[in-house]
């Protein structure tokens, strides 16, 4: 009997070691969002050693990533927003914000966000609300707004804002580096993406979402206490923290019972004696010098029992010294990006030292840290309470690199005579590549040097601007591209695409590609995703034999466009906890917008840049 082979479904992937080792190497950056300890950068390091050890891709070959023009035209464009920051180039937005706070949420919204789209377009969008994130908390405190009013509008701005410009967001960059890649190694005309090519969708992104927050926005806002409120005796928000016991305190030989009203208004949650935690209830429990009680209370509460004799915090107590002054004073505080501190334990960071203060608690995304303070590993958006002399609290205003002050104006900018010289650095720039298509990365490189010269900001300032995470991620990813174009994973997947889609046309396989780009955007970085969607956004275009950019163009605004939730994009977890978001709230204003841009996308991306150009 002869045996008849069954036929092959002309769209099954056929993988190879090489293929399965890119998967694993991918699948490596996508676990990065699920494992604490695994921070995207290391991942995208991880995997870009994976397929360099698998012989997916040469090591030279790999290297390239990190020389490709974007990665300088980044590391530039970090220097040119710093000088525009700190000469107080942009800081006209916090005075509008100032303004218009009178006039009504709306007003305000109406006012700020267009200012923010365009300024985002031109800088570092991270940096934009570094700088408005202060202004906007201490305006939503004067009109008594809740911030979560008002936070999340800015931060989706920016995103918005940033698809204006190939200098926007680091994803265009990315992908615009992965298009030159592709031409280059496909032997054809090097070209990329002009300066302006996403204008157009851009501005369409940009309307819409304007609009959408304008109109639609304050219905689905929450109006909930954030992290960041008033230190006043008003105050409605608890903080827990740890005071330990000296033996001068009249706490100790006494039960809780007993020592009520001296500690009026704070719930004691734990008591830790030695290495023991005794259990509840506490009330009979009697007090021993050198215990350790986990205390919750207002801020004035807690001032209140701190001020007692012998009570100390527990990291003053770590010091056997107690921060001592007629006029003490709390703040709240939060790690900006490219803060020296992040990743540093609260122990490691030595608050008391460099900026005479004590950190009371940590609040992360949302919650109270319940582990030893001391021990607590920081990272960027972490909002502490802190506590100091009024005159060492206020000294935190004018620090801007490693904490910002949340509540109150910005601190003033240096050099604000240099100005007019950052703005005009600035826009000569980006003109040269806009208009005389002068080599972006040239132009962006030359910037830095003469603003440095020019005393806008010194070399230091400088380096330490340059988000070196990016940089890596950047350089990692872009040799990721080349293992996904070269092993024919791109090839496959796009060949699975079109099987899909069957003869639904190119529109729908478009459609499937934004919507594939922003789930993956939601779990791990914009530029993660570029890496891995670019090579198959242009193999799938091949495929069904049409121009490339829409497709291209659909990763880029996709990727770009992360609204779902805090950890999607910077922007996101930096007003995370100031605004005292949950994640259903990223998902009840930033679902209906992500639907609204998707089908803009899917209508208007075939019309800026049609399948089947003339």
């Amino acid at each position: 009997m002869e045996v008849v082979p069954l036929p092959q479904h002309p769209y099954r992937l056929r993988v190879d070691p090489k293929e399965i080792l890119t998967i694993v190497a991918i699948g490596c950056v996508m676990a990065s969002a699920m494992i604490p300890a695994l921070s995207i950068d290391m991942a995208a390091v991880i995997a870009l050693a994976m397929i360099v050890a698998g012989g997916v891709i040469e090591p030279g070959v790999a290297a390239l990533g990190f020389g490709n023009p974007v990665v300088l035209t980044v590391a530039g464009m970090f220097i040119v927003a710093e000088a525009l920051h700190r000469t107080g180039a942009v800081e006209g937005l916090a005075d509008l914000v100032q303004k218009r706070a009178a006039s009504g949420q709306r007003a305000l919204l109406l006012a700020l966000l267009p200012t923010v789209m365009i300024l985002s377009g031109v800088m570092n969008n991270t940096g934009v609300v570094v700088l408005l994130l202060p202004a906007l908390v201490d305006v939503a405190q004067r009109i008594k707004v809740s911030p979560s009013r008002l936070l999340l509008p800015l931060s989706y701005a920016s995103i918005a804002g940033g698809t204006l410009t190939l200098v926007g967001t680091t994803t265009t960059l990315l992908v615009d580096g992965l298009v030159r890649d592709h031409q280059r190694t496909e032997g054809l005309e090097v070209t990329g993406l002009g300066f302006l090519d996403i204008l157009p969708m851009g501005a369409i992104f940009c309307v819409a979402t304007l609009a959408y927050l304008v109109v639609v926005g304050p219905k689905l806002l929450p109006n909930r206490v954030g992290m960041v409120t008033a230190i006043t005796p008003g105050t409605i928000r608890e903080y827990m923290t740890e005071v330990v016991l000296s033996p001068r305190s009249r706490l100790v030989g006494q039960s809780l019972d007993t020592v009520r009203s001296l500690i009026e208004g704070i719930r004691v949650l734990q008591i830790v004696r030695g290495e023991e935690r005794l259990p509840p209830p506490f009330h009979k429990v009697t007090l021993q010098a050198e215990d350790t009680l986990i205390v919750k209370g207002k801020p004035d509460e807690l001032i209140d029992i701190l001020s007692q004799r012998g009570v100390l915090h527990a990291l003053e107590s770590e010091r056997k010294s107690k921060i001592s002054g007629v006029d003490l004073a709390l703040a709240e505080v939060m790690v900006p990006p490219r803060s020296t501190l992040d990743g540093m334990t609260v122990h490691e960071a030595h608050l008391r030292e460099r900026f005479g203060i004590v950190v009371l608690a940590v609040l992360r995304r949302g919650a109270h840290l319940r582990e030893k303070l001391a021990s607590v590993r920081l990272a960027v958006g972490d909002v502490l309470l802190v506590q100091g002399d009024a005159e060492d609290v206020e000294r935190l205003s004018r620090e801007e690199d490693d904490l910002i002050r949340l509540g109150g104006t910005p601190p003033e900018a240096p050099n604000r005579s240099r100005a007019p010289i950052a703005i005009a650095v600035a826009f000569t720039s980006l003109a040269a590549a806009a208009v005389l298509n002068f080599p972006l990365w040239t132009a962006v490189m030359m910037a830095s040097v003469i603003l440095v010269v020019s005393g806008c900001l010194n070399s230091a300032q400088a380096y330490r601007s340059i988000n070196l995470r990016i940089v890596v991620i950047l350089g990692c990813m872009l040799g990721l591209g080349m293992a996904v174009k070269k092993t024919g994973l791109a090839d496959d997947i796009a060949t699975a695409l079109v099987g899909w889609a069957g003869d639904a046309g190119p529109r729908a396989v478009l459609a499937m590609i934004y919507v594939a780009t922003v789930i993956i955007t939601e779990l791990v970085t914009n530029a993660a995703t570029a890496g891995i969607m670019v090579p198959i956004a242009i193999s799938t275009a091949d495929k069904l034999e049409v121009s490339g950019d829409p497709f291209i163009f659909a990763v880029a605004l996709a990727a770009s466009c992360s609204f779902l939730t805090p950890v999607g994009y910077q922007t996101n977890l930096l007003v995370y906890g100031p605004g005292g978001y949950r994640l259903q709230d990223y998902l009840r204003l930033g679902a209906p917008l992500s639907i609204l841009l998707w089908i803009l996308a899917i209508v208007f991306l075939p019309i800026v840049f049609p399948f089947y150009p003339a």
